[in-house]
């Protein structure tokens, strides 16, 4: 009879310790290598951390660049080898200095297929997720976009009073991004609360 509740015992706490533990061991929420926690980080990088500790978490960028918005500029990190492929990090562009990371993103290399980002939420959320998938697991979108001529669509939610965009081509995820640090008021489509 001790032996039978020993077993249960010890099954009750194994299963109570693997049940505890998130993605074992690794906190989702506070993101990581891997991970995309929408409105906050990707790949443990959060909205408005500083250049330097950019490097820091990751290295060095494959590239270096600027982006031009209708309402704000950037000067863009891209990941092109290695585990962080297809990551992309939007500075605001301060003239002559880097400000906040104010958006981050997700997707395939150009001309490189093969290169895709493999990250994902922790509902495994990710490139090459299908619509269908993400509609089920974060509902209706905020705002959503079409181009059927093109096959595509962009859904718009708020997490945590960011925007998470979601771009699908023949209705699976090709790219995702997270922002802005910063609010940009005259994009309506971006604005959470």
């Amino acid at each position: 009879m001790k032996n039978k509740q020993f077993f249960l015992f010890l099954t009750f706490t194994i299963l109570f310790s693997l049940i505890s533990c998130k993605n074992n061991g690794v906190e989702t929420e506070e993101g990581g290598l891997g991970i995309i926690v929408p409105g906050k980080s990707i790949e443990g990088i959060n909205l408005g951390d500083s250049k330097e500790e950019v490097e820091q978490k990751l290295g060095k960028p494959s590239a270096k660049g600027w982006s031009d918005g209708l309402y704000r500029s950037w000067r863009t990190y891209t990941y092109i080898k290695g585990p962080h492929a297809g990551l992309y990090i939007d500075f605001i562009d301060y003239g002559k200095s880097y400000g906040p990371v104010d958006a981050i993103s997700v997707g395939v290399v150009p001309n490189e297929d093969s290169l895709t980002y493999r990250g994902k939420t922790k509902e495994g959320i990710g490139i090459g997720s299908p619509l269908s998938i993400v509609h089920q697991t974060y509902g209706e979108p905020k705002y959503t976009l079409t181009k059927p001529e093109q096959s595509w669509i962009d859904d718009f939610y708020c997490f945590y009073g960011k925007k998470l965009e979601i771009h699908y081509e023949d209705s699976v995820v090709t790219t995702m991004s997270i922002g802005y640090f910063i609010p940009i008021e005259q994009d309506t489509l971006s604005a959470c609360k």
